[in-house]
């Protein structure tokens, strides 16, 4: 499976000219990892997925806040701003688990509750947001190269970070 959050895509591409077709892209590969980590006894399953899983949320959630959310914000203000109510209440649950030992049996139990927060806030993004923001006059071309612009920076912030960290192993 695709180690960095961003990677699942890399293939395609960003579909600039489709932006909601790269946060759909993204929420998939989330569901999948979520998925693999719910569904397995194997602790090294876990222990991988886990923080594929975290860390893809991360960069997700920061695409969103900056980019995507600040542009579409005038289409809906209540949805846009319920929707990052639910990243601030994922977030809170994200450093509960980042402050927990993997083999914590509590850890599972906290990913089945983010797993459910997340997928009941995909659902309302992709069922009411992203309706409004496909049939609206947004330029959604420069919405989409703005996302890409942002999230080519992340990618390359997060692979200098990991750089970084292995060379001082």
């Amino acid at each position: 499976m695709d180690t960095a959050p961003a990677e699942h895509r890399k293939n395609h591409g960003f579909p600039t000219d489709q932006p909601m077709e790269a946060l759909k892209k993204d929420h998939e590969f989330v569901k999948k990892l979520f998925d693999r980590y719910l569904n397995t006894k194997d602790m090294n399953v876990k222990k991988e997925a886990g923080p594929q899983i975290l860390l893809s949320l991360e960069m997700h959630m920061a695409l969103e806040e900056t980019v995507f959310y600040p542009r579409v914000h005038d289409l809906d203000p209540s949805l846009v701003d319920h929707s990052e109510e639910e990243h601030h209440q994922a977030k809170q649950l994200m450093q509960q688990i980042k402050a927990m030992n993997a083999d914590d049996p509590q850890c599972d139990q906290m990913f089945r509750q983010l797993s459910d927060a997340i997928l009941l806030h995909v659902g309302t993004e992709e069922r009411d947001l992203f309706p409004k923001v496909q049939s609206s006059n947004l330029d959604l071309n420069a919405l989409g190269l703005e996302m890409s612009a942002f999230e080519a920076n992340m990618v390359a912030s997060q692979a200098q970070q990991s750089a970084r960290s292995d060379m001082r192993r």
